[in-house]
């Protein structure tokens, strides 16, 4: 793995900020990543010094520069060193994602999204707006360009693609924010599957693709 979530993302999830479509990849990911499942554990360890430490009435926030001087300790960074976690797709599906799709990727109930792209909605708790986006795109496909109305995170379950930012491969956490734009291509000789959630619709460059966005849901 080399791509993992942002040390302020880790956080959020820590102190149970981070949105549920967000927390749910995140968990996903660090059942297979004893490196962000470190950072996580020093994000609790902080949040419950603070809350320990904390006055009455007092305004609730973590020390983010504590959190990152932390990080930066030779404890954490011995730890990481003698661990070694590969992501392995054909082990069970994360714990965390069975009860939406299964336990192998053969249950999920694809429909077509495009030439080459198949996708599967998740609306949690039956609310449309909080929702994850499971995609399956044939080697070589490229998603067509696009930028962001808000923070998008995707998950890479299976095969791998690559963008303007990096590879990601099985296990890796691609975060992008509202600034960014990419076209992610499928760099595996099998199919990508991945997991998508984003705080608002896609910004696609192409002028078909925008207008078809009510009908895409991504």
């Amino acid at each position: 793995m080399k791509h993992h979530p942002d040390p302020a993302t880790l956080l959020e999830y820590a102190s149970g900020t981070l949105s549920t479509p967000f927390s749910i990849l995140v968990s996903a990911h660090i059942e297979t990543c004893h490196e962000s499942k470190q950072i996580v554990k020093v994000g609790e360890e902080i949040g419950g010094d603070y809350i320990d430490n904390i006055e009455p009435n007092e305004e609730q926030t973590i020390d983010y520069s504590a959190f990152l001087k932390k990080l930066d300790s030779n404890e954490l960074k011995n730890k990481n060193k003698k661990h070694k976690y590969n992501y392995d797709r054909k082990s069970v599906i994360p714990s965390v994602l069975q009860p939406y799709i299964g336990q192998n990727f053969n249950n999920i109930d694809w429909s077509f999204l495009a030439f080459g792209i198949k996708k599967y909605q998740v609306n949690i708790d039956n609310d449309p707006s909080n929702s994850l986006t499971f995609l399956k795109i044939k080697p070589k496909k490229k998603i067509p360009a696009h930028g962001h109305t808000g923070r998008e995170m995707t998950l890479v379950l299976q095969g791998s693609f690559d963008d303007e930012h990096g590879s990601y491969a099985a296990g890796d956490i691609a975060e992008h924010d509202g600034v960014e734009t990419h076209q992610p291509i499928v760099s595996s000789d099998e199919d990508c599957i991945c997991i998508i959630s984003t705080e608002g619709p896609l910004i696609f460059n192409n002028y078909l693709a925008n207008k078809l966005q009510s009908l895409i849901r991504i």
